[in-house]
């Protein structure tokens, strides 16, 4: 028997017919042995197993009937099918094509296709040519990496350990038959005729079996992306299981229904073994489905918090009060670690593990013992992950340094940071995982968090809040809107919390006139009623001013360096100062994410230790991970002429600067011992003392063995009749405590136009380290440049592996680039050469003002609202050097097909971009959102894709706007309202930047069903 339904109607006799089958047959476990009886248009595929037996006459009766009712039922769907394609609102779809629905008011026409190098003005009316500073050459990409399916190995021991760790195997397809897993509310969806095909990856996660083995499933492959792309290319691939034993690849023909993981019962899984997961289908369905996949994700965070609250509240019943005030302060126990809670001293609470608490999110800094230096890997900055615009960076990033707090013995990781970076020369600038955008951080923070917690490791989500400044940290006050507050700061804070994220750690300034660690309105109405924070807070080291007040105002863990604050909390519970009921509260919290995060379930995969262990725990693995995440987040500003990658052989290549050669530097006094940095990292408590750093000379010289020579010199003297010149300079004077003075890049304009002045026709390029922006006044005089975010000990070999084209630099800028000579602040009118008045930055004093140490109580006016970072820059309509998310790589791009459409309340825009040059490379297609509530900003960033393309290759791409995308925070309703609930037209652009725009349309959007 065979059928082909052709309406989502069909669905439910589809499944009465299977499930009517199962009841009468017995089914083979055997996928070989079941009769294929063809795909239906929505994916689907009945398998039918041999019948072996009837258990009675009545059956065939049963079988006869329902056959006959689907049959009629086919023909009559036939003649409705005119009439359901128009109640739908479906039309087949082509490729990635939406057709415009009556719905979706198109006030632009589509442009049909458009190069990387095309942009347009902001209100999108026309094309202008691209500033020179954006890139004035043709750009190359790196040498061919194709993106194939990994070929098969018939290596019998391969074969055989792949079946010995748990083979998957496929449930049988009789049973109620699956509808294709991981899809949107929209049942039509499965009506759309096969278009281009997407996977969501699950790295990690190991799904329950799906249904129906697909032809070569078991067989090897080189890794879990591997196996996701043979099931993306086999049109009857629904779900993919990679397993690392054996590295056996396992393919079904439907997901398994709603992406239940796999619950491990010792029998089948090998042990040891890392499981990953993907899920494939229709790219405009997968789109769909992962909207709808991240808030699944996010209710099931809430469900195990709710679970971990209940227990929580078990254990302190039976808790002391010696108990509860134990789970209340940290201390600096000579242990090592940067923070250290024993739960255990009351007495009462036996089996709780003490909580050893380190920096940092870059990577685990022994800096209490300058002996353990280079015993842990210094990866690169968080600034760094943010420019590579990459989810699965962050999420291997994350998952190497956790590998090595276990190793150290730590269980609480103290990061990642997530301020939104509004003043560009901040001290802690590299150590943000935001960049400049909410967004961006938002999408970065939540694989961050989910590697973490994963295994049993709180992530502790800094600083909390408005933490953007570090002259006057200590004793400074913020005045910020609430509408800036929702839609610029708070969002990866937000983002990290539905990820899972355990505990939150509160700054050292105030904000509306107190401290952040004794806040009501930041830890009990911003944290708790409006993110639905349900972790605990632990104030910075010296932020607890006063116990009173942050008891009552929600602060929970009192850390070192405030003279033990909480340590009078009993006494002031027996005076009626603090509340039994708020100890209880308190307690609970930190009971909460304890049991959240795995510490009373043994999910920590080492041992808890009592302090730092000593061993080395770097690995090679560890520094390719580092290695690769600078190569993901090296920013391509220019390359004319491709001038790079490099042709060595035969060249003399001169490498100037002293940080070419040397990863040394005289560290200023007023940085704290222990916490000092290097060329290629920034100081203070996210830095990670390393000796294992491989310089730029360094990185060459093990690379490249057919240069004529390489030589180096700190001044320009060894460019003199080199055919090549790379300069490295540093802006390396960035750490805690205090700001930059300005956004120079020291040395490079200086070395550029010594080289400049030599004889000879060589190529200029600068490897520029940076901790953020910097000004870029030296751009004109050089053939291309190459600019790092404090990358860390592995630059030299990501350095060597860009210049020569073993890899290609495929980073975007987290953050807007001034012109040349901008300042950090400046009089009024500002937006000539400055973006800040004295008033909102760095602020002012309260008179009289000889009686203050300049920058003690000063007050920052966030008087520029929501204009921060780009939307500044596009707002005043001042033109960057380079704006954010900019970037080239070594080929071209061109993105064509761009169809926009509504679907209920979502938008959906397709695209496809093409790899127009002669290499492999990463595209970033960028979305905006702009509506006339938004103002004063213009557009913000609502989408970015990162897909690797190979030469000649396509990529369909999908985004899909959601009405919280088209959102804005409404301080006089205090509450978030969309664009749809006033009527706005929301305008969506596509582009490779901020200001490089390709494409825009106009859309208003009715709510209701959704309708693809």
């Amino acid at each position: 028997i065979w059928f082909k339904p052709r309406f989502a109607e069909l669905d439910s006799l589809t499944d009465c017919l299977a499930a009517t089958m199962s009841s009468y047959t017995e089914i083979s476990a055997d996928p070989e042995a079941s009769v294929d009886t063809g795909p239906m248009d929505d994916g689907h595929e009945i398998q039918v197993a041999p019948m072996r037996r009837w258990r009675s006459g009545a059956a065939i009766v049963v079988m006869a009937a329902l056959l006959a009712a689907v049959a009629t039922f086919a023909l009559w769907s036939g003649a409705r099918q005119l009439q359901l394609h128009t109640h739908l609102g479906v039309r087949p779809m082509s490729a990635v094509e939406v057709t415009p629905k009556t719905h979706g008011e198109v006030e632009t026409n589509d442009e049909q296709m458009v190069t990387q190098n095309e942009t347009k003005e902001s209100n999108g009316s026309q094309v202008q040519e691209e500033p020179k500073a954006h890139g004035e050459s043709k750009p190359q990409d790196e040498p061919t990496k194709t993106q194939t399916e990994s070929k098969e190995s018939n290596n019998s021991e391969k074969q055989k350990k792949a079946k010995a760790h748990s083979e998957p195997k496929a449930q049988s397809d009789s049973g109620s038959q699956g509808e294709p897993q991981a899809q949107s509310d929209s049942k039509a969806q499965s009506e759309a005729k096969p278009g281009p095909r997407a996977c969501t990856e699950m790295p990690g996660i190991r799904l329950q079996n799906g249904q129906g083995a697909v032809d070569g499933s078991g067989k090897t492959a080189d890794d879990a992306k591997a196996c996701a792309e043979r099931c993306r290319q086999s049109s009857d691939c629904g779900q993919a299981v990679y397993s690392s034993g054996g590295q056996g690849c396992y393919l079904f023909k439907h997901a398994v229904k709603g992406l239940e993981e796999y619950k491990a019962d010792g029998k089948e899984d090998g042990a040891g073994d890392v499981f990953s997961s993907a899920v494939c289908g229709s790219a405009v369905e997968m789109a769909l489905s992962d909207v709808d996949a991240k808030k699944q994700r996010a209710e099931a965070v809430q469900e195990e918090w709710s679970k971990a609250e209940k227990r929580a509240q078990e254990l302190l019943k039976k808790l002391q009060p010696a108990d509860k005030y134990a789970l209340l302060h940290g201390v600096d126990s000579g242990s090592g670690f940067a923070g250290y809670l024993n739960p255990t001293a009351g007495g009462g609470n036996p089996t709780a593990k003490p909580l050893t608490m380190n920096d940092g999110p870059q990577g685990f800094n022994p800096y209490t013992d300058p002996a353990l230096a280079g015993t842990s890997t210094q990866f690169p900055s968080l600034l760094t992950v943010a420019a590579s615009f990459s989810p699965e960076t962050s999420r291997q990033y994350a998952a190497a340094i956790v590998e090595e707090f276990v190793g150290k013995g730590s269980n609480v990781l103290l990061g990642p940071d997530l301020e939104v970076t509004r003043v560009a020369s901040t001290g802690r600038s590299f150590e943000t995982l935001s960049g400049e955008d909410p967004f961006l951080g938002s999408q970065l923070v939540q694989p961050f968090v989910q590697a973490v917690q994963s295994k049993g490791i709180i992530a502790t989500i800094k600083h909390w809040l408005d933490n953007n400044q570090e002259i006057g940290r200590m004793t400074m006050n913020v005045e910020v809107s609430d509408r800036a507050q929702h839609e610029i700061y708070m969002p990866p804070f937000k983002a990290a919390m539905d990820a899972g994220a355990g505990a939150v750690m509160c700054s050292y300034n105030k904000i509306y006139g107190q401290h952040a660690c004794e806040n009501s309105k930041l830890l009990k109405k911003l944290l708790r009623e409006d993110a639905g924070f349900r972790g605990f807070v632990m104030s910075d080291w010296g932020a607890t001013h006063d116990a009173v007040n942050s008891a009552t105002s929600g602060l929970d863990v009192e850390m070192p360096g405030s003279n033990g604050k909480f340590m009078q909390l009993p006494q002031l519970v027996g005076e009626g100062k603090v509340q039994q009921s708020t100890i209880d509260t308190m307690a609970g919290h930190v009971l909460t994410s304890m049991f959240q995060a795995g510490h009373f379930d043994d999910r920590y995969p080492g041992t808890v230790l009592n302090s730092v262990a000593r061993t080395d725990v770097t690995s090679d693995a560890h520094r390719n991970v580092a290695r690769q995440a600078i190569i993901d987040g090296a920013v391509l500003l220019k390359n004319k002429g491709s001038a790079l990658p490099l042709a060595t052989k035969g060249k003399k290549i001169a490498m100037i600067g002293r940080y070419c050669n040397t990863d040394i530097y005289i560290t200023p006094g007023h940085v704290t011992a222990g916490n000092a940095g290097t060329p290629f990292m920034g100081q203070g408590s996210g830095y990670v003392p390393t000796k294992k750093t491989v310089t730029p000379m360094k990185g060459l010289q093990d690379l490249v063995k057919d240069a004529a020579s390489i030589t180096f010199s700190a001044d320009a003297s060894a460019g003199d009749g080199a055919d090549v010149a790379v300069v490295c300079a540093s802006a390396c004077d960035v750490h805690e405590g205090w700001d930059r003075m300005n956004f120079s890049l020291p040395e490079a304009n200086q070395l550029v136009s010594a080289l400049r002045e030599q004889s000879g026709d060589k190529k200029i390029v600068v490897v520029g380290v940076s901790p953020g922006a910097v000004t870029t006044e030296w751009m004109k005089n050089v053939d291309a440049s190459l600019l790092l975010f404090m990358p860390g000990e592995q630059v030299g070999a990501a350095v060597a592996q860009m210049l020569t084209g073993a890899a290609s630099p495929s980073g975007r800028l987290p953050i807007t680039m001034p012109p040349d000579d901008w300042k950090p602040i400046g009089g009024y009118p500002a937006g000539k050469d400055h973006m800040f008045l004295s008033a909102q930055y760095p602020g002012t004093q309260p008179p009289p003002h000889k009686m203050y140490k300049w920058g003690d109580y000063l007050t920052a006016n966030f008087t520029e609202g929501v204009l921060v970072g780009y939307r500044w820059w596009d707002a005043k309509d001042v033109n960057p050097a380079f704006p954010f998310g900019y970037g080239l790589t070594y080929t071209e791009f061109s993105f064509k097909d761009f169809q926009s459409d509504c679907s209920g309340d979502k938008i959906i825009v397709t695209l496809t971009i093409a790899n127009t040059g002669d290499r492999d490379g990463d595209a970033v297609p960028q979305l905006y959102v702009g509506f006339p509530s938004l103002k004063p900003a213009v557009r913000q960033l609502r989408g970015f894709q990162k897909t690797h393309i190979p030469k000649g290759g396509e990529a369909p791409m999908v985004f899909i706007v959601t009405p919280e995308d088209a959102s804005y925070y409404d301080e006089a309703e205090q509450k978030w309202t969309s664009s749809a609930e006033k009527n706005e037209k929301v305008t969506v652009s596509i582009g490779t930047s901020s200001r490089d725009l390709l494409w825009h349309k106009t859309l208003s959007c009715s709510s209701g069903k959704v309708v693809v």
